[in-house]
């Protein structure tokens, strides 16, 4: 994922203003794994080139790295995108994930777990 331009989001709120797609192909990528906050925030450390250290993401690099974790963040976004065609059914129903991100976008609380429900 590039950004076009100098958009550089100060939260995980206007991250899902501004990628509310991607945030939502994001928890669905992840089978519930991430909330909307914690998907826009992968994004933000995305877009600011550095790692995020979420469990998910350490557990795929094999550990604390930040070359290893960046990549993956990388990696992830990009398979992300690669595969949001497919992703309905069983937890990674996009239409579940996509209604989470736009209640949270409307001043909602996010769920404080990760579940779809």
């Amino acid at each position: 994922m590039t950004t076009r331009g100098k958009f550089k989001p100060k939260s995980s709120t206007e991250v899902m203003q501004r990628y509310p797609l991607l945030t939502a192909h994001l928890i669905s990528e992840s089978l519930g794994y991430f909330t909307p906050g914690a998907a826009a925030n992968a994004i933000k450390a995305h877009i600011e080139k550095r790692p995020c250290y979420c469990e998910w993401y350490t557990h795929m690099a094999g550990g604390y790295n930040d070359a290893k974790v960046l990549q993956v963040g990388t990696d992830t976004l990009n398979r992300t995108f690669k595969n949001r065609h497919h992703h309905h059914g069983y937890m990674a129903e996009y239409d579940y994930a996509k209604k989470l991100v736009v209640d949270v976008r409307n001043g909602g609380e996010g769920p404080v777990f990760a579940s779809w429900f």
